[in-house]
């Protein structure tokens, strides 16, 4: 699997990149067949608030998963992205068995 990880606005610390990588690796246990995942963080500067906004991009086959959360800091919003992830990894592939036992 190929990870591209993308800094917007700032740069990306070492102990931000370890924990983008332990989180990512988790992919691979509910979907094996997963081609490419890229990850672009971006810091909101407003007059009212800093908020960080994630958007991580997983490439399977057949089909590209996005999504996108905002929060108070990254590693809330990596984790709301990456929970959401995992969820439609499983139901991605779910729907590969499902089809797979009705002989399609």
């Amino acid at each position: 699997m190929r990870l591209t990880v993308q800094a917007i606005n700032f740069s990306l610390k070492s102990n931000l990149k370890k924990f983008i990588c332990k989180r990512i690796d988790k992919y691979q246990h509910y979907y094996g067949k997963i081609l490419a995942t890229d990850l672009y963080m971006k810091l909101e500067k407003s007059t009212f608030s800093r908020s960080k906004q994630v958007e991580i991009k997983v490439q399977i086959p057949g089909d590209t998963l996005i999504v996108k959360k905002e929060s108070h800091t990254f590693e809330k919003a990596i984790d709301a992205a990456s929970s959401a992830v995992e969820r439609l990894l499983i139901r991605s592939k779910e729907k590969q068995l499902r089809s797979y036992q009705n002989g399609v």
